[in-house]
């Protein structure tokens, strides 16, 4: 079916006369007639009556003309939500990105985003960085911020955004040993919390405990870095968190670091995406403002 005979349909029934219609269209009167013949003879009715003053559309015509009318009104929006989207006017940006990075690294890009973009929606997910990298096949997030895998293996695409740097911290309980440069026997002797499984920092403190064949002694397992940080401010053990995270509490001798040799690496973190095809406007225009100011935050 040639979708310009319902063009042809709509534009003589909205002006009523095959003469305007013909104008608008810019096809020949005949040729417009013929048109309209055609179509009336692949639905088998008559959908125009002749009058003095133009046309007429019949029962079915009319029928036909309100559902195309409707379609249209659907078709209109879907263009202006489109035009929107990439005038950045509206949209939504769906960031899978842990509690603890969303407060001390996103929140300030959302800030200013948000002050340019202000009908732009941000929605985020807290789920682990392995729930996340399945909601992102899925397509219900747009991309994912996290800290790097220690090896990667997968599908994914990643683009750093800066680096990290895991440590051991404790209260003022065991502030004797801040002055000091442990050894990973030495640290075993302590209780050490831990993050829970699944965990991409526990994973790499593992590979890295593995490396330098060392078995620490686990107190607790905690499911979140923030609850981890506050049973190390009540002396549980010394707890393993990312430096950043504890930015606040070590200036203000809340907490102190205790180092250790050999010295945990750096960790990457930056940007978990699919391919870019997949990316709405808004969430390209967000990408691109992270990457201009492509900076740790030590």
């Amino acid at each position: 079916m040639n979708l310009d005979l319902w063009k042809i349909f709509y534009e003589v029934a909205t002006a009523k006369n095959i003469s305007h219609a013909s104008e608008k269209l810019h096809i020949s009167q005949p040729a417009l007639t013929k048109q309209i013949k055609n179509l009336e003879e692949y639905l088998n009715c008559k959908l125009f009556i002749r009058s003095q003053k133009g046309v007429l559309l019949t029962q079915e015509g009319r029928v036909i003309y309100e559902d195309i009318e409707n379609a249209l009104q659907l078709f209109q929006m879907a263009e202006k939500k489109i035009r929107a989207d990439n005038e950045l006017l509206s949209g939504t940006i769906r960031i899978g990105i842990s509690t603890t990075l969303t407060k001390t690294y996103l929140i300030p890009y959302i800030r200013k985003f948000h002050t340019k973009y202000q009908n732009i929606i941000f929605e985020i997910s807290t789920d682990p960085t392995s729930t996340l990298k399945a909601s992102l096949k899925k397509g219900k997030i747009d991309f994912i911020i996290a800290k790097f895998p220690h090896s990667i293996k997968d599908e994914f695409q990643y683009k750093k955004l800066g680096q990290m740097q895991d440590t051991f911290i404790a209260n003022h309980e065991y502030k004797d040993l801040a002055i000091k440069t442990l050894s990973l026997n030495e640290l075993a002797n302590f209780p050490i919390l831990l993050q829970k499984q699944p965990s991409s920092s526990r994973d790499c403190f593992e590979a890295y405990c593995k490396e330098n064949r060392i078995k620490l002694k686990t107190v607790m397992e905690i499911a979140s870095s923030n609850l981890l940080i506050d049973f190390a401010k009540i002396g549980y053990g010394i707890g393993l968190v990312t430096k950043e995270y504890v930015k606040k509490e070590l200036e203000q001798n809340e907490l102190f670091e205790i180092n250790i040799t050999p010295k945990i690496p750096l960790r990457d973190f930056g940007i978990i995406h699919l391919d870019n095809d997949y990316l709405s406007k808004a969430s390209i225009e967000f990408l691109k403002l992270l990457n201009e100011e492509n900076d740790s935050f030590f």
